[in-house]
């Protein structure tokens, strides 16, 4: 196992840490003008507090959704690792979310499709973070060629799928 590089002399080594693993800040081209720094607490508490807040489907109660919250209940260090890659797309889906008036429970669909992996490919052919396949990719205006694959685009395939 390789340590990581200690910090400078001049740099305190929480900054250092810190650094490392901070997750980059999210600008949406369309809307620079909007930006949430992922790295404050309080940002992140907020960002889940919408989720939370804007649930409106009604609750499944069944062997199947228990089976499943069994399955996730039982693996903390999945979930905390689908978290965090989430972290990097879940503010933008939830604001179109709410700007479409859209239940918020729909910005954890990519957590079940593709543990939030833009460039997961199913056995099925399915493709991105959404899970498209290529016929309803193309149905939705999802350009794919030998150059380029929309269903991967973390933009182009959250406005396909919402």
């Amino acid at each position: 196992k390789v340590a990581p590089p200690e910090p400078a002399a001049s740099e305190p080594a929480a900054t250092a840490a810190t650094e490392e693993a901070a997750v980059p800040v999210p600008v949406d081209p369309l809307r620079p003008e909007v930006q949430v720094d992922l790295n404050d607490e309080a940002a992140r508490a907020d960002l889940w507090m919408r989720v939370r807040r804007g649930f409106a489907m009604p609750n499944l109660e069944n062997d199947r959704v228990r089976n499943r919250e069994q399955w996730y209940a039982t693996r903390p260090d999945y979930v905390q690792r689908m978290t965090e890659r989430g972290a990097r797309y879940l503010f933008h889906i939830v604001e179109e979310l709410e700007r479409r008036g859209m239940p918020t429970e729909l910005a954890l669909l990519p957590f079940i499709e593709s543990a939030f992996n833009p460039e997961a490919m199913s056995s099925a052919k399915a493709s991105g973070m959404w899970q498209f396949m290529p016929a309803t990719g193309r149905d939705f205006a999802l350009k794919q060629n030998v150059f380029r694959d929309d269903r991967r685009d973390v933009l182009a395939s959250t406005r396909a799928a919402l």
